[in-house]
């Protein structure tokens, strides 16, 4: 889910002062080759889509049928597809920003599947990606304004998979999950609270109304990752 969003922003960001491309690709082709390259040759991470649009009148990125997958060896590869998503949107005047700083209105993920997969203590298939990528990001200090910032982020129609060392622990499907602003001075634990933290609110909410049908849930298993996970920064 931030996945596509957290690499398309730092591509964004060395590409937001760049309006031409070789005659025979246009913008979106452009970016979105870029894109790609970018995952694979740095973020160790493979990016796919069907269709891809920028749209510098409405400043607006589209990207349907979106996979994003890792590559941490301990992961099958069915662990490692951390994101699939029918369409992806970022939304912002993002164009007449200045070079080193993008904001963006939203990041809107619909008919998604989200998979969060923890292979040690502190360690997923997310926080790799995370890693990575923050990894790229020129060095920003305390005082300095951030480099990027989504004021908005909307999953609809979202199925969330959470394993623990190859065991299943939540499986849920949400018709809607909101998260926090997200900005490029969080570190990586914070992003990934940013997607927990709202995750379980949601399946407390629903355990709480008895909308349990679209849920699975090793309640132990669970209960044992977060206490442990708390020790990680979870909270």
């Amino acid at each position: 889910m931030k996945l596509f969003k957290l690499t398309a922003l730092a591509l964004l960001l060395s590409l937001s002062a760049c309006a031409e491309a070789v005659p025979e690709q246009t913008l979106s082709e452009r970016v979105a080759e870029q894109l790609t390259e970018k995952a694979d040759q740095r973020y160790d991470a493979t990016f796919s889509y069907d269709a891809f649009e920028l749209n510098t009148l409405t400043a607006e990125l589209v990207a349907t049928e979106v996979g994003v997958a890792t590559r941490v060896p301990e992961l099958d590869a069915g662990l490692n597809q951390l994101l699939w998503a029918e369409q992806v949107r970022l939304m912002g005047d993002w164009l007449t920003q200045q070079q080193d700083q993008l904001r963006f209105d939203s990041a809107s993920i619909r008919n998604a599947q989200l998979t969060i997969a923890y292979f040690a203590e502190g360690q997923s298939n997310l926080h790799t990606l995370v890693d990575k990528v923050k990894s790229q990001l020129p060095v920003q200090r305390a005082s300095e304004q951030v480099l990027w910032q989504v004021d908005r982020v909307e999953l609809e129609d979202v199925v969330v998979n959470l394993f623990d060392r190859g065991r299943p622990l939540v499986s849920v499907k949400l018709q809607r999950l909101e998260l926090p602003p997200l900005h490029s001075a969080q570190t990586t634990q914070e992003w990934v609270n940013a997607v927990l933290g709202p995750l379980l609110e949601q399946l407390i909410q629903q355990a709480l109304r008895g909308d349990t049908d679209t849920m699975t849930i090793d309640m132990q298993g669970l209960t044992r990752f977060f206490w442990r996970e708390l020790g990680a920064g979870i909270g």
